[in-house]
């Protein structure tokens, strides 16, 4: 199918197609532009072992530089035989997956585990090509942007449920999980993309990004503006890090720096109210009324 997410036009096959057609469809695209990103996932009764040099060693994971030039990620299960493979090019603008069939694990179905690889494949693309991804949930609301993000389980979803309570149909959800930033002409822009986690909550839009904000739980609604240090803290440790990839590594380093020159960084304390939403909005919006 071809797509187009955060402004990149894209060729993907999937192999388990009914149900990633469904999901990819709101990003389909229909004209000719050239892809910048083709990814293709196989389903094999087995995987045989790549043959190359040992680029790095990480728990399960293996990295390996091919003949060819490219790379490959695998890693093996409990009895030896490699579940999982992706080869790519040093760009990350060619990428295969290869699953294996049956594949079974507590947490992940097949459907799981190609729809987190095709989304760490995305990430990386966007990585290479100077965007990002920020681990947040994003809303637009009066042509803006807002990602707010956090640990895992300290209620960036409930909060973002909160806008859509107190402000209805104002508020389109971008990407419950996982957005894309890009710059467009300089401008910071909050995208959708199909890989929004569990929830799989997400719209095919783009706005510019006019704050990202942290949220952490307290009793009490209160918002203050960071200053560039604990900035730099709090962003660094919800962006995707590629630890498989120096270079990589090193883009991402410079997206952070420019994200910070450009877009300002708030922590919010907030209990489950409208009145955060409230908070929120006086602080970012002072202009807006509600």
């Amino acid at each position: 199918m071809d797509i187009c997410v955060a402004g990149l036009p894209m060729r993907i096959d999937s192999a388990q197609k009914e149900w990633f057609d469904s999901l990819y469809q709101p990003y389909e695209r229909q004209d000719d532009r050239a892809s910048v990103m083709d990814i293709r996932t196989r389903m094999l009764d087995e995987i045989p072992c790549p043959e190359g040099e040992v680029e790095q060693s990480i728990k399960s994971a293996t990295i390996l530089k091919l003949a060819d030039g490219r790379h490959c990620r695998y890693s093996r299960n409990l009895d030896g035989q490699i579940y999982l493979a992706t080869f790519y090019n040093d760009d990350y603008s060619d990428v295969e997956i290869q699953m294996r069939k049956g594949l079974i694990h507590p947490q992940f179905t097949s459907e799981g585990w190609e729809y987190s690889l095709t989304g760490f494949s995305f990430q990386d693309r966007l990585t290479a090509l100077g965007g990002g991804v920020l681990h947040a949930s994003s809303l637009a609301w009066r042509g803006h942007g807002i990602a707010f993000s956090a640990n895992s389980g300290t209620g960036k979803s409930t909060h973002v449920g909160l806008w859509q309570q107190l402000l209805g149909d104002e508020v389109t959800v971008v990407n419950d999980d996982k957005p894309a930033i890009v710059f467009e002409d300089g401008q910071p822009m909050l995208c959708g993309t199909p890989w929004s986690g569990k929830s799989a909550i997400n719209t095919n839009v783009t706005v510019p990004l006019k704050a990202i904000v942290f949220i952490e739980r307290g009793e009490k609604n209160s918002i203050c503006r960071l200053d560039p240090l604990r900035s730099y803290f709090y962003l660094t440790s919800q962006l995707a890090r590629p630890y498989y990839d120096v270079n990589l590594g090193e883009k991402l380093v410079e997206f952070g720096e420019r994200l910070l020159a450009n877009v300002p960084i708030y922590c919010l304390t907030c209990n489950i109210s409208t009145e955060a939403v409230e908070t929120v909005i006086k602080e970012i919006f002072p202009e807006e009324e509600i």
